[in-house]
């Protein structure tokens, strides 16, 4: 009995075991493949070709289908408008009239810098629409390029092995070593050319707020005030935009570090972890600590 107990909790042993290395590595894998909303997002259009008819233009125009509006003969409307049902209709003004409260302002420029943010950066990097078009076609008929880490790179060099080898005949094993390498600066050339002939440059424009100077800057923000945004208002944007994202690598670089640390045998990872943090921070003391002792008077006899 005890030892069919002890099959058993292996066994559920095991099994927890396995999900949470399937639980990791499915996380890994979302991770890895995790991108910004806003590139699955795909406007299409069509072209249509409108088809005049003057024979059913005058069928639907002729005064056996209009009636007048609320009895003003001025105003005829078909008989099929939805306007016969109405009793009255408010008069339209215009929206540029109409005054706008400085929260809707607000709002409206932050939309229009989410609009037309690469737009504008298109623009001040000189890129044309055709251009940008082409590349978003590319991206979508290959699902977009991606480069390979430092680190991917790193681990496919360590996979290489090279074995070395000496012949009894030097002078042969020489020439062929010539000839081997002459065939494969041939073909590496070939292969450059055939590169260079198929390289689409890569027009995905990320302008860097920190390593822009006044002058480009200026011309950045004057870009901008065409698309609806106020003067200053694109840059600003673009460092909270990068702030933001700092503040968020930095919190997952945090809580990477922590879950390193778990565990009842990483205590003390966790507490030099926890004064690395701390460090160079002034602690300020408790309340009481801070309170000076009071003051009575003296006794009176």
């Amino acid at each position: 009995m005890w030892h069919e107990a002890r099959k058993h909790e292996r066994k559920l042993r095991g099994m927890m075991v396995d999900y949470k290395k399937r639980a990791e590595r499915r996380r890994e894998y979302y991770e890895k493949i995790k991108k910004d909303p806003a590139q699955f997002l795909q406007v299409h259009g069509r072209a249509c070709k409108v088809h005049l008819d003057s024979a059913v233009a005058l069928a639907a125009e002729s005064p056996v289908n209009m009636m007048p509006w609320q009895g003003d003969t001025n105003n005829m409307i078909d008989r099929f408008d939805v306007r016969a049902h109405l009793d009255y209709i408010p008069m339209y003004t215009p929206p540029l009239l109409n005054p706008i409260s400085p929260e809707q302002e607000s709002d409206e420029r932050k939309c229009n810098y989410e609009r037309y943010r690469g737009l504008v950066q298109n623009d001040f990097a000189g890129i044309s629409e055709e251009q940008c078009l082409y590349q978003i076609y590319i991206d979508e008929l290959y699902g977009g390029l991606q480069k390979p880490n430092e680190d991917e790179k790193k681990k496919l060099a360590e996979k290489k092995a090279s074995i070395g080898y000496t012949y009894e005949d030097s002078t042969v094993a020489e020439l062929e070593n010539s000839l081997e390498k002459r065939g494969d600066e041939e073909d590496s050339e070939e292969d450059s050319n055939t590169d260079e002939d198929e390289v689409i440059p890569d027009i995905d424009v990320e302008v860097d707020v920190d390593e822009l100077n006044q002058e480009q800057v200026a011309d950045l923000n004057k870009q901008a005030t065409t698309y609806g945004m106020a003067e200053g208002d694109f840059v600003r944007m673009l460092r909270k935009d990068k702030e933001e994202a700092e503040a968020i690598k930095h919190a997952k670089a945090l809580e990477e570090e922590k879950a390193m640390y778990s565990g009842r045998r990483s205590r003390r990872q966790r507490r030099e972890f926890r004064e690395k943090r701390l460090k160079g921070r002034k602690i300020s003391p408790p309340s009481y600590a801070r309170r000076d002792s009071p003051t009575y008077d003296p006794y009176k006899r």
